[in-house]
């Protein structure tokens, strides 16, 4: 069967998300021989393993992270659209990736990608056993003094109904300070990537 596209890329059907795949060459810092063991840790992030994918060929952390997070997003689009091996060096050529690069990327996603699928399946699966049916929220300000100044922090509360299973429903009530709200909506953020992701 042959693939259309419908963005510069096999992997991408949303032709905004093409300046992601800008940062995709920015692995060709990486060393060779530290290149498939990357991949590989990046992989068991993506699968939900504790761990940190390392290289020496990087040393700003917040470089590396970016590298990661855009090649989990990559091999979540490749996976989530069952691309071929000659569709992933395509995309990886069209991203300006190192040819000796691109093969040992396509190798290493070729030869986890059941597991990857498997995964992303569950996670899928995961998010939709239970979902938000309704929810309320209120804003409290919350004042304390400690006879020197008044500190006022903004308190955000929730009220959740959350539909199971078996049309069963429950309410979760959280209290969330803005630290915490921030943390949520980029836990939303990344929940809403892998389903994307899982879209063909």
């Amino acid at each position: 069967m042959v693939l259309d596209k419908t963005t510069r890329y096999f992997s991408l059907q949303v032709p905004t998300q093409e300046v992601l795949y800008e940062n995709l060459k920015k692995i060709n810092v990486v060393d060779v021989k530290e290149l498939s063991k990357f991949l590989h840790n990046i992989i068991d992030k993506l699968s939900g393993k504790l761990i940190t994918p390392q290289t020496t060929s990087i040393t700003n952390e917040k470089d590396r992270k970016d590298l990661v997070d855009i090649y989990i997003f990559f091999i979540n689009k490749v996976v989530g659209r069952e691309l071929k091996k000659e569709n992933i060096i395509e995309d990886l050529t069209v991203a300006e990736v190192l040819s000796q690069h691109i093969t040992i990327i396509t190798d290493t996603i070729l030869s986890r990608f059941q597991d990857i699928k498997k995964e992303l399946t569950e996670k899928l699966t995961a998010i939709s056993s239970n979902y938000l049916s309704d929810f309320d929220w209120k804003l409290n300000q919350i004042l304390s003094s400690d006879h020197i100044n008044i500190v006022q922090e903004n308190t955000l509360f929730l009220n959740l109904t959350i539909k199971q299973n078996q049309n069963d429903s429950k309410q979760l009530l959280i209290e969330l300070s803005k630290k915490e709200l921030d943390h949520l909506l980029e836990t939303f953020e990344t929940i809403n990537n892998t389903v994307q992701s899982l879209k063909i």
